[in-house]
């Protein structure tokens, strides 16, 4: 790739590139996972989710662009609590979407968009990050595992019936 990458806070003026980018995650996601909607039918609700959610946690969408053209995004939420009663430490950040255009995988964009949200949640006074990831998806899983994350907790579900 020639043109240089650019990531920056994303704004309302990246709907389009943000919607693009969401219909490829949630397409994939759908192909390894049958229980997910059909990305046209929740994107616009799903992407407006984010950005109250942003707002609600301290948190940020970040876009990657070339030549003004959005080709990925990760979004952060800073400052979450679990709930869980079990847990001693209970705040933490939570990403909830990471995703580069197929195009441009695998040049680092992602561990690029990762360490900038990281960044985002510790500036945040975040002490750990959490990342939910599919159990078929072992492209992410690898990503994840290679930027130092560890496995927290496995969900196991059974359709019954």
């Amino acid at each position: 790739m020639t043109n240089t990458i650019k990531i920056r806070q994303a704004d309302e003026r990246d709907w389009a590139g943000l919607e693009a980018c969401f219909d490829e995650l949630q397409s994939f996601e759908l192909s390894i996972e049958p229980n997910r909607a059909e990305p046209s039918l929740i994107r616009n609700a799903y992407i407006r989710g984010l950005f109250d959610e942003c707002t609600k946690s301290s948190g940020a969408i970040f876009v990657a662009e070339i030549s003004n053209r959005v080709i990925g995004f990760v979004c952060v939420l800073s400052r979450l609590d679990s709930e869980d009663i079990l847990e001693r430490d209970r705040e933490h950040a939570y990403v909830t979407d990471l995703v580069v255009l197929e195009p441009y995988r695998k040049a680092g964009i992602a561990s690029e968009l990762m360490r900038v949200a990281e960044a985002h949640a510790f500036s945040s006074g975040a002490r750990r990050l959490r990342v939910g990831v599919l159990a078929a998806n072992s492209g992410a899983h690898n990503l994840y595992r290679k930027l130092g994350y560890r496995d927290q907790a496995i969900v196991v579900e059974k359709t019954l019936g």
